[in-house]
């Protein structure tokens, strides 16, 4: 098990680097038409990166305040949106900042955060997420899905190696109960296309048997209604 030092170093500039330059911002506009989005909302992105979900939100919501431990794509993400009156970006560790904002947010976003995240650490940041939200405030999430077949040969070790900032990837079943544990209720899930060329295998994951092994990734939607189970 990594240390918060280890992974802060594995989030340093050169990761951030090849993060701005490969990712592709497909990952994230097909997505956003499934969330219920309004011009009165507050809305908080934990793990935002260089502020790519911002993007796609500016004209949309009320604020937008993105939260991230990394140093580096905090600067990325001003120095981008440096101008924009409806953002903030926040370099800070999100339970501290989490007990400073309850009941704020209408809405959350966790975004390919939770497979950088061990299970113990990322429930009591679940709970966190859960405070900061307003009674009835959602949260969405998108991961890996540790069924799809190419992570069950990273997990192996198999011809391909996992990268070493996935320190936890998860099946559909094992992110859902964290979040109940944490005190959400799951509204929706869904299993859907890799972004990249793997989606090419989709198709497949509508076959019996085999199909669960072809479903990329995983997108929750899950709703604040009751407390934690500490």
């Amino acid at each position: 098990m990594l240390s918060k030092e280890e992974l802060k170093k594995l989030h340093g500039k050169k990761y951030v680097d090849s993060f701005v330059t490969n990712q592709s911002k497909l990952r994230l506009e097909r997505l956003i038409n499934s969330v219920p989005l309004s011009p009165e909302y507050k809305v908080v992105d934990f793990g935002c990166g260089n502020g790519m979900l911002f993007t796609l939100l500016s004209n949309k919501v009320d604020s937008y305040t993105g939260i991230d431990f990394s140093e580096e794509f905090i600067k990325a993400a001003i120095k981008e949106y440096s101008s924009t009156s409806n953002a903030e970006f926040i370099c800070a560790d999100i339970s501290e900042f989490c007990s400073k904002n309850k009941e704020v947010y209408d809405l959350a976003f966790a975004m390919d955060l939770s497979e950088h995240i061990y299970d113990k650490e990322w429930v009591n940041i679940l709970i966190a997420i859960h405070s900061s939200l307003k009674n009835g405030g959602m949260l969405y999430i998108h991961t890996p899905n540790a069924d799809f077949f190419l992570e069950k040969m990273k997990s192996k070790d198999f011809i391909v190696k996992q990268f070493p900032e996935h320190i936890a990837v998860r099946n559909i079943y094992d992110n859902c109960k964290l979040l109940k544990n944490a005190g959400f209720e799951i509204n929706k899930t869904n299993l859907i296309p890799h972004y990249n060329i793997l989606r090419l295998f989709h198709p497949i994951s509508f076959i019996p048997v085999i199909g669960r092994y072809f479903k990329a990734r995983i997108f929750i939607e899950a709703i604040k209604n009751r407390v934690p189970n500490l």
